[in-house]
């Protein structure tokens, strides 16, 4: 009798450790922005244009009103961090002027560089 109270006390206690575990998701923020709309891009498009390829940025400062900041991160339910952001810029006369940042490549996933 007793041995049978230690096996139920023990299985009890197993799955009460069992339920503690925690569950993590994986966390996507912000624009996802590929090689494949940025190659749409091209310099003298006006600010409409721009919008409607990449979308709204996540970012427009009010002291660079000509800049637009588009980010990305991504948290692995176990892992690091990876942050990417792509900046558009613009002339006075609102048409695009360059492009500089991180992009995800729509063949792998390792980022690429574009100025």
């Amino acid at each position: 009798m007793r041995s049978f109270r230690l096996i139920t006390l023990l299985t009890f206690c197993a799955l009460l450790l069992g339920a503690c575990s925690i569950y993590r998701v994986n966390v996507q923020q912000g624009n996802i922005i590929t090689a494949k709309e940025l190659a749409e891009l091209h310099p003298g498009m006006d600010a409409l244009q721009v919008r409607s390829i990449l979308g709204s940025p996540l970012l427009q400062d009010p002291w660079h009103p000509h800049q637009w900041v588009y980010a990305y991160s991504f948290k692995p339910a176990y892992g690091a961090t990876k942050v990417r952001k792509v900046r558009v810029f613009f002339g006075k006369d609102e048409k695009l002027v360059s492009i500089q940042g991180d992009v995800q490549s729509t063949a792998s996933p390792t980022a690429t560089t574009t100025s």
